[in-house]
């Protein structure tokens, strides 16, 4: 009798849950939903509206927790992205992330300060999961981002994504 070697690989499955816009319109608004792409994909679909001329006077700071049951009881987790201006926060995901934001319509161009009003336009945006460290585990992940003018809380919106482990065989 013959063995098969079936080699296995575990990767990491990220879905959309949630994206939700607390206060800021004035600011910047984002007309955002997550909707089932197919049977196994959320994508992150809509436009955000920059109102008004912006620039690093509004600082962006991020919080991020974890669920994980899922059972939307957070926990506050140590990781953030980088607390700076708009436009340092623009010019970051250009460094850091530049291929999950290429096929965002209208983004502001890398070094453009200041960022004059506009729509940008995201389209059936699948989860990057290649921005994930490898230490998260699986859960209900949130992160909570704050615009911040003058040391008062002007802007905040909100994003959730589950992790799973994808377990496949070959």
């Amino acid at each position: 009798m013959a063995a098969a070697c079936v080699p296995s690989v575990w990767s990491i499955k990220a879905s959309f849950e949630r994206f939700e816009q607390f206060f800021g319109d004035e600011y910047m608004h984002f007309d955002m939903r997550v909707r089932k792409y197919n049977r196994t994909a959320m994508t992150l679909n809509g436009t955000i509206f920059i109102n008004q001329l912006m620039d690093n006077a509004m600082l962006l700071s991020s919080d991020v927790f974890l669920s994980r049951l899922g059972n939307q009881q957070f926990q506050h987790y140590p990781l953030h992205l980088p607390t700076g201006g708009l436009c340092d926060f623009f010019n970051h995901l250009h460094e850091e992330y530049a291929s999950v934001i290429e096929d965002i319509e209208n983004i502001p161009l890398q070094n453009e300060c200041p960022i004059t009003p506009r729509a940008m336009l995201v389209k059936d945006k699948l989860f990057p999961t290649e921005v994930l460290p490898d230490t998260l585990s699986n859960g209900l992940w949130k992160m909570v981002i704050s615009g911040v003018i003058n040391e008062t809380i002007v802007m905040r919106y909100m994003i959730s994504v589950r992790l799973n482990d994808d377990y496949m065989s070959f």
